[in-house]
């Protein structure tokens, strides 16, 4: 991994100051793998080390936040600390017990400024040439980063190698099984958690199994990658912001960015850059020249939620982007009319 390599370069620099280094990309890219991996060829070297892990959903838990504190001390000092029920006094604990102490702090999965606010507020919480790593799906919280990073898609050949090894325990397929192979990369985009997740579950099975798989994939997308990508979808603050997202993913990808915003813009009736740019900063959308992409994955989950609103009637769904779809509405729409007409003429004559 040459980011991790990187990573690693810039955090074992020998310094007296506190580093900070940010990892952000999209949901299932790799952060935490990335990490793990720099946090275990690092902590040796530091007074104490701690991994707080998933940030997000334990924090989300009554004093979610207090335990976290409590692991990290308890961690660092390899002892057991005095019980304490509140947040603010976990910032004076923690302030107190390392503020001389050389450590390294990975906070992995944090989506708001209140966690890093209870478990690294300023840097001076931690002694000279403490290190701390930052994993999050929002760049905007590595505002104080010395460093960022953020990752990319796996190249093609290292998704293929990842896949087949978790699928067939083997980075090289038997030759009836390289297209098949194929198929669900090109699926998964490169992104490894989606190659996990389907290796896993092709894994055992015959070609049959892996053709009636992939065949169901091109109509619904596998539950479990879209409800880990749906978490950043939900964590969206208020309806413009989710509607701006599931927009995108039905009509305006690979579109210029003015038009974009001009047409968001019309409907919401507010200026929607700040929409846009949250959506970057949160790694669900990208604007590259000018012109808005996203993962294929993404768009395929903000398609899901909108026809999950109505599975078999795309009339009463609140967006139609599939042809077909909108000319069978058309079509019933234009018979029901008739069928109106034809009505009220009747009851005249």
């Amino acid at each position: 991994m040459d980011l991790a390599h990187d990573i690693y370069d810039f955090l074992s620099t020998a310094t007296d100051d506190v580093r900070i280094v940010g990892i952000h990309g999209m949901p299932g890219i790799g952060k935490t793998t990335i990490a793990k991996v720099v946090f275990n060829q690092l902590c040796y070297r530091f007074e104490g080390s701690c991994f707080l892990s998933d940030i997000n959903e334990r924090s989300k838990k009554l004093t979610g936040l207090v335990r976290l504190q409590t692991q990290l001390l308890r961690d660092i000092l390899k002892q057991d600390v005095a019980n304490f029920e509140c947040v603010d006094r976990g910032k004076v604990l923690i302030k107190e017990r390392l503020h001389r102490k050389r450590v390294l702090v990975v906070a992995d999965d944090v989506t708001r400024q209140d966690q890093l606010n209870a478990l690294m507020g300023e840097r001076g919480w931690f002694g000279p040439g403490s290190r701390v790593i930052i994993t999050t799906r929002d760049s905007s919280f590595l505002h104080k980063a010395d460093q960022t990073y953020q990752i990319e898609e796996l190249k093609p050949d290292e998704s293929f190698q990842l896949f087949n090894w978790h699928a067939l325990r083997d980075t090289k397929p038997a030759e009836d099984y390289i297209e098949l192979s194929k198929d669900v990369v090109d699926y998964c985009g490169g992104i490894p958690l989606a190659l996990e997740v389907m290796g896993a579950s092709l894994s055992g099975k015959n070609r049959d199994g892996w053709k009636s798989v992939i065949d169901k994939l091109r109509r619904i997308p596998n539950r479990d990658i879209q409800g880990k990508l749906r978490i950043s979808f939900d964590a969206l603050d208020g309806e413009e912001l989710q509607n701006a997202f599931l927009d995108i993913a039905c009509f305006f990808i690979d579109r210029k960015k003015e038009y974009v915003a001009k047409v968001l813009g019309a409907r919401c009736g507010y200026n929607p850059e700040v929409d846009l740019e949250t959506l970057r900063e949160r790694s669900l959308i990208k604007v590259l020249g000018g012109t808005v992409t996203m993962h294929d994955l993404l768009r395929d989950m903000g398609r899901e939620i909108v026809r999950e609103s109505s599975p078999k009637e795309p009339g009463k769904r609140t967006r139609i982007w599939n042809q077909e779809d909108a000319w069978n509405v058309l079509e019933k729409q234009k018979v029901r009319a008739q069928c109106i007409h034809e009505s009220i003429v009747m009851r005249i004559f």
